[in-house]
């Protein structure tokens, strides 16, 4: 009787072995099959990351048309293509070079260096040579200046003068300069009061299609008046 007791106990004992080994192994294969689907699908979002944004780089959708509908709605893909874009701005004349009075056209050539952040970017691809901003890709680009034009010891009954304000576009396909974007503005010395400052403001932005290897530059009639307000003159240009 004891021994067939034993054995009970015993047989018992095994099955529940193998009842604990079958349990543990059903475990391992559930987290593995898990960890598997998980695996794949990483790759699937992966892929559809990659997928969608070689199609924004073509310009077309799903189904293989230009984009249109959703033209309003940037993905954040997209947003991050923008950030590959070449982009230069700068902002800030240096003192040196600002004693010029003549009244031909003459280029700025002493943008502030970097000097922290605002002052100075050059982003893929764009570079600067000495005054110049030279563009590294073929495409339509955003092109803008602000320069300010500072007059002292006005007097009325004085002669008026027109402030010129260009940037230059030297063509690196045609090796051809010529004037890209141009504004001027006009002293106005009527009912002043004598000895006054008078400052004028120029802007230009437009966008421009443009060369790889094309230079721009900034250009003005009188650099002597740009002395007082040289933190104000700023000067860029990003792909749009």
């Amino acid at each position: 009787m004891a021994k067939l007791v034993l054995a009970v106990c015993a047989s018992l004992l095994l099955l529940n072995i193998a009842v604990g080994i079958a349990v543990i192994c059903l475990v391992v294969s559930r987290n593995h099959d898990t960890q598997i689907s998980n695996t794949e699908n990483l790759k699937q979002d992966i892929s559809k990351i990659y997928e969608e944004g070689l199609k924004i780089t073509n310009g077309h959708n799903d189904d293989g048309d230009h984009e249109q509908k959703d033209a309003r709605q940037p993905s954040s893909a997209a947003a991050f293509l923008n950030l590959l874009k070449p982009v230069a701005h700068f902002h800030g004349l240096e003192r040196r070079g600002l004693s010029g009075t003549t009244g031909n056209d003459t280029p700025i050539r002493t943008w502030v260096p970097f000097v922290g952040p605002g002052r100075r970017l050059l982003y893929n691809g764009m570079r600067y040579e000495n005054g110049s901003i030279i563009i590294p890709a073929t495409g339509v680009y955003a092109v803008y200046s602000h320069v300010k034009f500072y007059t002292e010891g006005n007097r009325r009954g004085h002669n008026e003068t027109d402030f010129h304000h260009s940037i230059m576009r030297y063509n690196a396909l045609k090796q051809t300069s010529k004037t890209a974007l141009a504004d001027a503005v006009s002293e106005n010395k009527n009912d002043i009061i004598d000895g006054a400052s008078l400052e004028y403001s120029s802007d230009i932005h437009e966008l421009l299609q443009l060369n790889a290897g094309d230079q721009l530059v900034v250009k003005v009639s009188r650099i002597n008046p740009l002395r007082h307000d040289r933190d104000w003159h700023y000067f860029g240009v990003y792909m749009i």
